[in-house]
């Protein structure tokens, strides 16, 4: 198990062991939806939400 911290708001993040690269895990803290970019160094980025903007009309 490993941890990091948040892109978005800092916290510790817990990697379970057996994860790789693209595979998502989510803040306890705030909630958000974070893919590993990279496992060594280890390194999170926040998935963008879709905007509802395309879905209209």
């Amino acid at each position: 198990m490993k941890t990091t911290s948040c892109p978005v708001c800092s916290s510790d993040v817990i990697i379970e062991e057996g994860l790789a690269e693209k595979d998502l895990v989510g803040c306890l803290n705030c909630g958000a939806e974070l893919e590993i970019i990279t496992w060594q160094p280890l390194q999170l980025n926040p998935l963008e939400e879709e905007s509802d903007e395309e879905n209209d009309g």
